[in-house]
């Protein structure tokens, strides 16, 4: 239990960075960055699908009984849609005891959950506007992309789209594997893990569907081909985050209020409670000592795993953090909230962060993201997600509500660091962008790219070689 002199309090420093007022245009990279557009096409299975499920009921058998009726229904849609079955106009009819019994287990069912939603407020039905809610992904119910994951050692991008696939792309554009799963459902974040060639960690609606590919993989693969991680009421999977060593998979639900740290190997997992809001967002720091928890209440996390997990605990004054990054060196945090439109900084010091005592610990404003106008172009406002390159020098931001990335310059030492405006991006005519991430480096890459996801399903990369 934390007392309140442990709890950190925000802090105003003087003169804030202001947002960038120079727009540059798109730079080339080299050919073998592969040329990726989600575009309609992806829809295909589901048209399928639906027209599959069309085919189905109109080929319902005619003299069906309700008893049968029910249990197929049971069968194939799950037991509310069997509730229902059991308790319309048809079976009112034929079986008034039958109807008579799912109303009353319906009435029951409900005054369950409303009693359980006025208990635990944070414990509530998850709906998939929930999960749109807290995704670092902007428009995350409507995006073509919606998450993009470079592969930390080599040149290997994986980008989940609105259709449940996540395809796969390399230096070799004729070769684009799939990953395709019934269980691979509303996916909300993917992690690589380090030092292994081809394990992805997909986090989705029911669990996480672990992926571990083969070279010669060029076609789409089976569910029985992916190991699926799922624990009673942790979902759905809103982060994941491999530790740095890859020996540890850290998991959030926006319905739990546990972090769960899988020992992947085993398939054991170790849970980190805490009373509170549910865990909506988890950045692991680069030298992994520390990982990043936020909730979808006002309180987030800083746990010490080189310290048997010990929490630091933090509050905001209003709104809930939307978005994290962790500097290379792992000294500096920063984050933003829905609250205000301020870029907020942590200083972590082994010899003090953790420390008990009354001296107050500071979360600085460094940027301010106020929205204004550029010329014919809005800049800023809200902010949606933030990215870090891996060289701690370029910063980049996008917004909820306007349609240009904002890009910063940042210096690190070792007790501070600044952060200077350098330019703002923007897209082709209507374009937003809808996710941000910077390629790793590896022996392939050397420079600095940051990987854009536009709302039009295209890809765009925009190296800070000549910046």
């Amino acid at each position: 239990m934390v007392s309140l002199q442990d709890v950190s309090t925000f802090i105003v420093p003087g003169q804030l960075c202001a947002l960038p007022q120079n727009e540059v245009d798109s730079c080339s990279v080299s050919e073998y960055y592969p040329e990726i557009n989600l575009n309609c096409e992806m829809f295909s299975t589901s048209v399928s699908g639906h027209a599959n499920d069309t085919y189905r009921n109109v080929m319902i058998p005619v003299n069906e009984g309700v008893i049968k009726r029910i249990v197929r229904t049971f069968f194939e849609s799950g037991f509310m849609e069997a509730l229902n079955e059991a308790r319309d106009q048809e079976t009112a009819t034929v079986s008034p005891l039958i109807c008579a019994t799912a109303k009353y287990t319906c009435e029951m069912l409900e005054f369950v959950k409303r009693l359980k939603t006025k208990i635990f407020p944070h414990m509530r039905e998850v709906s998939v506007n929930n999960v749109a809610e807290f995704s670092e992904t902007r428009d995350w119910m409507r995006s073509y992309i919606r998450c993009i994951v470079w592969h930390p050692n080599c040149f290997k991008i994986a980008v989940a789209g609105s259709d449940d696939i996540v395809r796969i792309y390399t230096d070799e554009p004729a070769m684009v594997p799939v990953l395709k799963s019934g269980s691979q459902k509303w996916i909300t974040s993917m992690a690589w893990r380090p030092l292994t060639a081809a394990e992805l960690a997909v986090g989705c609606q029911k669990g996480v569907c672990l992926w571990t590919m083969d070279t010669n993989m060029h076609i789409t693969r089976s569910a029985t081909q992916a190991v699926f991680l799922k624990h009673p009421g942790h979902c759905p999977i809103t982060s994941v985050q491999w530790s740095p060593s890859g020996t540890l998979l850290a998991t959030a639900s926006i319905s739990d209020t546990d972090i769960l740290i899988w020992d992947v190997d085993k398939l054991q997992n170790t849970p980190l409670r805490r009373v509170g809001s549910p865990c909506s967002l988890l950045k692991w720091s680069p030298d992994g000592a520390y990982l990043l928890s936020a909730t979808v209440g006002s309180v987030f996390r800083v746990w010490s795993a080189d310290k048997k997990w010990t929490p630091e605990r933090w509050t905001i004054k209003c709104g809930v953090v939307q978005s994290a990054c962790w500097s290379p060196c792992g000294n500096f945090l920063l984050f933003v909230t829905t609250g205000d439109s301020i870029l907020y900084r942590l200083h972590f010091q082994d010899e003090t962060v953790f420390t008990s005592g009354t001296s107050t610990k500071e979360a600085l404003k460094i940027a301010d993201l106020t929205k204004f106008n550029a010329g014919r172009r809005e800049v800023g406002g809200k902010p949606q997600a933030l990215a870090w390159d891996a060289d701690g020098r370029y910063l980049a931001v996008i917004f909820k509500d306007t349609p240009c990335i904002a890009l910063f310059n940042t210096c690190l030492k070792k007790f501070d660091m600044t952060i200077s405006p350098l330019c703002f991006l923007t897209g082709l005519s209507t374009e937003y962008p809808s996710y941000i991430c910077f390629q790793s480096k590896n022996r392939r890459n050397k420079e600095t790219v940051l990987t854009i996801g536009w709302s039009s399903g295209r890809i765009e990369y925009f190296p800070f070689g000549n910046m």
